[in-house]
C-alpha cells in the first residue's frame, strides 16, 4: 500500500491500494472519495474521505481522529484548524460505534463545543444530524439530550 508524505502528514487509502499518483490526485480533491488514514507522527492521527461537491468546494469528513498529548490543551482544536488549512474545505464529523447501550460517544460534547465554534460544520450521529446551517435552537436541543444521555456538563468551558 502506497504511503506519500503530504502537507506535514503521511497518507495512505484506507480501505483500497491506490498508488502514490492517484493518491496525491485523492488529496488534491480532484479524484474518487476515497477513505484516507494519516498521521502527524507525534501530533495526530485519523480516517477521513475527501470529496468535491457539485459547486467545487471541498468536503471533509472525518470517520475517526486521535490527538496525542494530553487533553484539554487545544490539541484537537489545532488538528481542525490544520484539516481546515490544509484542504480548505468544510469539515463534517461522523459518529460510528452508536449502540442502544450507548447513544452517544463519550466524546461528542467536544464535538458539539467545536460545531458551536465553527470549527467542525456538521456533525452525523445515529440520533440526530446538525448541518452546517443548524439554528442555535437546535443545537441547543442537542446538547441538552447528550448532556442528559452522559450525565456529563455541556462542554463549555476550557478545552
Amino acid at each position: 500500500m502506497a504511503v506519500v508524505d503530504w502537507k506535514g502528514a503521511q497518507w495512505e487509502a484506507a480501505h483500497s491500494s491506490l498508488s502514490i499518483p492517484e493518491l496525491l490526485t485523492v488529496l488534491k480533491g480532484f479524484g474518487p472519495m476515497e477513505v484516507l488514514r494519516f498521521k502527524r507522527p507525534g501530533y495526530c492521527s485519523g480516517e477521513m474521505s475527501l470529496c468535491l461537491t457539485d459547486d467545487g468546494s471541498k468536503e471533509i469528513t472525518l470517520y475517526h481522529l486521535e490527538v496525542a498529548g494530553p487533553k484539554r490543551q487545544g490539541g484537537g482544536r489545532a488538528v481542525l484548524k490544520w484539516l481546515r488549512e490544509v484542504f480548505k474545505g468544510l469539515i463534517f464529523l461522523e459518529f460510528p460505534d452508536i449502540t442502544r447501550s450507548r447513544p452517544y460517544h463519550p466524546s461528542l460534547p467536544f464535538w458539539l463545543k467545536m460545531y458551536r465554534e465553527g470549527l467542525v460544520d456538521g456533525l452525523d450521529c445515529e440520533n440526530f444530524y446538525l448541518s452546517p446551517g443548524a439554528t442555535a435552537a437546535e443545537l441547543e436541543m442537542v446538547e441538552r439530550e447528550v448532556t442528559s444521555a452522559l450525565g456529563s456538563p455541556p462542554a463549555a468551558g476550557k478545552s
